[in-house]
């Protein structure tokens, strides 16, 4: 049995970025004039093999009676319960019971996720190899799409349909007039490409070799550049910066300094965003309908200080478009279907859909995790992740962004107990020579 479990979870690591799902609810998705996915409940076909997966585990785990997890660190998981008995309860009570029961579900695919990569199905080095081959097989199918300006018709396999003339695709006008769609690998959208690609080059950099890193340093920027995705590239120079500062300047203190002005630069920016994006003036239009969404999501937190639901935002949204000052990004009419989107920052959305303690203890749990990862010296990952969030929304509806932050949480905790381990053996062998 251990073989098999071995076998499908590789496979599980190198196809969960393929999007194959299917509706099985959709009790308010054509309310807006066109479809809307953020209200839709889909299931995944890598989330059916994650599932086999775990079934399997755990009959082994009874046969074995291996009952134990090598974290000690369960006040982690407690926070994580917490914060899902708090989205399913405001869901519960303001929003759909079912899109809330179906979150608190993905939640719990995420800590199997977790589970399984600290419990060394894998050794770490393997688990990264079969990661890596998985995002070098996404960057060849996002550059021939690159390559070819649409899809290459693997619809099968997940793909989506796209193309420079095919509304609601991600594109970049050229000088030239015509229009380059961005790459989407399989994957729902180029940023969510992006963040898959960002999650895994950090997560390996502390496996590979001097040379291996050339490598896949260069595979993954041109991997970042076809999806275009912004964010992804702020993050990504973000995080290289931190990384070589960090290679120089090996103090914890001075690490922690620098980490510690990081986020209080990101707190200060995205609430002055927050609190003035009513009056910031702009031509570009994606900048405008981003401070617009801004706006909105203000005066819904002020009427819901405590959430209104788990894929509620997009169903409240129209109540709070009404302009009640003179600022130039509100809307005071009825919206156009395309308008119906959540809010393009991870913690303001979150902030609207599960409250105030939801933020807070997701927060917590964060920089838990943060902590551990110093005390191993290595934070790139959830540090990029934190640059990233402010940028976009999928990370919290993308259920492809709860894997990527349980592999991040996974290898937090893994890479904290093998170094202790080791501290431990060291100590033991220098009490022996005394």
């Amino acid at each position: 049995m251990e073989k098999l479990i071995k076998y499908l979870w590789g496979t599980f690591l190198f196809t969960f970025p393929l999007s194959i799902r299917w509706v099985f609810y959709e009790s308010a998705s054509y309310r807006f004039g066109q479809f809307n996915p953020w209200v839709t409940g889909f299931v995944y076909l890598p989330e059916l093999l994650l599932g086999v997966v775990f079934v399997l585990w755990f009959i082994h785990k009874l046969r074995t009676k291996d009952y134990g997890l090598r974290t000690k660190h369960s006040w982690l998981q407690l926070l994580f319960v917490l914060f899902a008995i708090n989205a399913f309860v405001v869901t519960l009570l303001n929003g759909d019971a079912f899109l809330g029961a179906l979150f608190v579900l993905r939640l719990f695919e995420a800590l199997i996720v977790f589970w399984l990569v600290q419990d060394k199905i894998f050794e770490p080095r393997h688990t990264i190899t079969i990661l890596l081959f998985g995002a070098l097989l996404q960057i060849i199918w996002g550059l021939a799409q690159f390559q070819n300006n649409g899809s290459l018709g693997l619809s099968f396999f997940g793909e989506s349909f796209i193309g420079p003339d095919v509304l609601g695709v991600a594109k970049n006008d050229l000088p030239n007039g015509t229009k380059q769609v961005r790459a989407y690998g399989s994957f729902l959208h180029p940023n969510i490409f992006g963040a898959y690609l960002l999650t895994i080059f950090f997560l390996s950099l502390k496996y590979l070799k001097y040379g291996s890193k050339l490598f896949w340093f260069a595979i993954f920027l041109i991997g970042v550049y076809i999806t275009t995705s912004q964010g992804a590239m702020i993050a990504g120079l973000a995080g290289l910066g931190l990384y070589f500062l960090f290679k120089f300047f090996k103090g914890m203190s001075f690490r922690r300094s620098i980490a510690l002005a990081l986020i209080l630069l990101m707190t200060i920016g995205n609430y002055w965003f927050y609190r003035n994006s009513h009056a910031v003036n702009t031509r570009d239009v994606s900048a405008r309908e981003r401070l617009t969404q801004n706006v909105i999501s203000q005066s819904m937190w002020k009427a819901n200080p405590f959430g209104v639901g788990v894929r509620q935002f997009t169903l409240e949204m129209e109540e709070y478009t009404s302009c009640e000052s003179d600022g130039v990004n509100c809307l005071d009419r009825k919206m156009l279907p395309w308008e119906f989107q959540p809010v393009h920052n991870t913690y303001l959305l979150i902030l609207n859909e599960v409250g105030i303690q939801g933020l807070l203890i997701l927060l917590l749990f964060f920089l838990a995790l943060f902590d551990l990862y110093w005390k191993s010296g290595k934070a790139m990952p959830i540090l990029a992740l934190l640059i990233l969030a402010p940028f976009d929304h999928f990370l919290w509806d993308s259920w492809i962004s709860f894997i990527l932050l349980a592999l991040v949480a996974g290898f937090f905790v893994l890479e904290n107990h093998n170094e202790g381990l080791i501290e431990k053996i060291e100590h033991a062998v220098h009490l022996e020579d005394e």
